[in-house]
């Protein structure tokens, strides 16, 4: 097991990369801290990881609310005693062409892709300081790397993610701390089937989707010892799409 119990903080976890890659954590014996702000599904995650055979605390929160976020933490931190990774999957697309995108798009997109990230390191990252050991990896896309048409606000609030995974991530190093960016092309789920760009981005050729286990595996080799003392690094996960 390359997580043997380990403690992991997963936010955006109801759904999506967030649901795949706390299974695949839990599986390879991580205890799981989920968060979402849908209750329903974050309780119903939970019961099936304890089931299992590993430890769950799900916690209905948004990330972009640093008192829910906190609370978030000091549960965790009160269940487990630590949280030694920290992935940052929570997030929001909502296409539209630049003159359509409202100011209030615009704030959500950066309150979530962007401020979200920010105030679940903020309250994780002291713990890990105390103890010189944690791995954060952060989750933007492509659309970060080469803005993607008809998603300004969504490309530049994961280009915003990367640049801040590599400047502090630099500010971290030699305090026992590796922080990473993963960068997925479009991946087969119910986010892309209702994106407003997936015949933009795909075309006619399926090829070009993503399985979501090509990002779980990635996640998983950051947040495990096998990637060493890797930090402040992009890593861009996609198959013959440039995005």
């Amino acid at each position: 097991m390359l997580l043997k119990d380990r403690v992991a903080l997963v936010t955006g976890a109801s759904r999506g990369i967030g649901r795949a890659i706390s299974l695949r954590f839990a599986a390879e014996g991580a205890n799981l801290v989920i968060c979402a702000r849908s209750k329903p599904q974050i309780d119903q995650l939970s019961e099936e990881i304890r089931r299992g055979g590993r430890e769950c605390l799900g916690v209905a929160a948004s990330v972009d609310n640093e008192a829910e976020v906190n609370r978030m933490v000091e549960e965790a931190l009160a269940r487990f005693g630590r949280i030694d990774i920290l992935v940052n999957n929570a997030g929001i697309s909502n296409p539209k062409p630049f003159l359509e995108t409202t100011m209030a798009d615009w704030d959500e997109a950066l309150n979530v892709n962007l401020k979200g990230i920010v105030l679940c390191t903020r309250a994780v990252l002291p713990h890990m300081l105390e103890r010189h050991q944690g791995t954060v990896v952060n989750i933007a896309s492509g659309a970060g790397l080469r803005g993607l048409p008809g998603s300004t606000a969504y490309a530049a609030s994961k280009a915003a993610a990367i640049a801040l995974t590599q400047a502090l991530g630099d500010e971290l190093l030699g305090q026992g701390i590796r922080m990473s960016v993963v960068c997925p092309g479009p991946i087969r789920s119910e986010l892309l089937d209702r994106s407003g760009v997936k015949s933009f981005v795909i075309g006619s050729n399926p090829a070009t989707v993503l399985e979501m286990e090509d990002v779980v595996g990635m996640v998983l080799f950051l947040a495990s010892d096998l990637s060493g003392r890797v930090s402040s690094q992009i890593f861009v996960v996609r198959s013959n799409n440039r995005w």
